[in-house]
């Protein structure tokens, strides 16, 4: 068997790894573990040309129910991996938002706190150029390096020459993002704790927990709260059912697990619908929909 071939999935079912426990198989998922798997597996000029999706913690993305026909990538290894160098941490694009403001409270490191309560990973965060509580992913990076498929090469790019903008990051066709580098800021470990569990109190408070849920569903828009646009133009009848929006939170949905994709995006083009025909505003989708 070729080394290409050696990790790879053939029907990888979304569903069961996705936060909302839905979603069609990826036809083919290959898991790549270092930098040479990469290389070999995009010399294959038939795997070039097919459309590509880069699977993180599935948090934000959903499949609809046809599935996924071209070529999925779950990077793990050497991409799951954080080292602290004198000036930068290098974060792998694998590495979990929970798990990465975790080891940087081990390390006396602030400013990560806000990722505590982030359910993505590195990559996707700065593909999206997450954030929450006044912050975002942007505001922390030094660089990115990133792997370009056409040219099977690995380039990094500093973050000042890039376009950030809110939920919207590093977004290059043909690219997979691999690393980022990171600032370094010491600080008290009792300080950076009680702004992690700050943080989580009022996520508790404010968003549904313990149920199948994506995070935001739309982007505000500008100089406005999409949950606030949601509530003032749909009736109770959203809060109900199968897939249903949450009444700690307007701009979130809990759906039961195993139920279609499709019925989830009609769903939210539905709200998108009472918005606009009531706002003139068409809500943005945060959450990925993937054909």
């Amino acid at each position: 068997m070729t080394q290409e071939n050696k990790n790879l999935v053939i029907n990888y079912p979304s569903a069961k790894y996705s936060w909302l426990k839905s979603g069609g198989n990826i036809s083919n998922l290959y898991k790549i573990y270092n930098q040479i798997d990469l290389s070999n597996l995009f010399n294959n000029n038939d795997i070039k040309a097919k459309s590509l999706l880069v699977v993180g913690n599935l948090s934000n993305t959903l499949i609809k129910d046809e599935g996924f026909k071209g070529i999925g990538i779950k990077l793990l290894g050497d991409f799951t991996n954080i080292k602290i160098n004198s000036d930068h941490m290098l974060v792998g694009a694998a590495v979990l938002d929970n798990y990465l403001s975790k080891f940087c409270y081990q390390n006396a490191i602030s400013g990560y706190e806000f990722l505590y309560t982030i359910p993505g990973s590195v990559g996707g965060n700065i593909f999206m150029n997450a954030g929450c509580y006044n912050q975002e992913i942007k505001d922390k990076l030094i660089t990115i390096i990133y792997f370009d498929i056409n040219e099977n090469k690995i380039y990094e790019k500093k973050i000042s020459e890039l376009k950030f903008e809110y939920r919207k990051g590093f977004q290059k066709k043909n690219t997979i993002i691999l690393y980022g580098k990171f600032k370094i800021n010491h600080s008290d470990q009792s300080y950076i704790k009680d702004i992690m569990q700050e943080y989580e109190r009022i996520r508790n408070q404010s968003q549904p927990q313990k149920v199948n849920c994506c995070g935001s569903i739309f982007k505000n828009p500008k100089n406005q709260s999409a949950w606030k646009l949601i509530k003032s133009s749909i009736d109770n009848s959203f809060y109900n059912g199968p897939i249903k929006l949450s009444k700690i939170h307007s701009n979130f949905f809990e759906n039961e697990p195993n139920i279609s994709a499709n019925s989830i995006d009609l769903f939210i083009s539905k709200i998108q619908k009472r918005v606009k025909d009531k706002y003139k505003i068409v809500l943005e989708k945060e959450l990925r929909i993937i054909d």
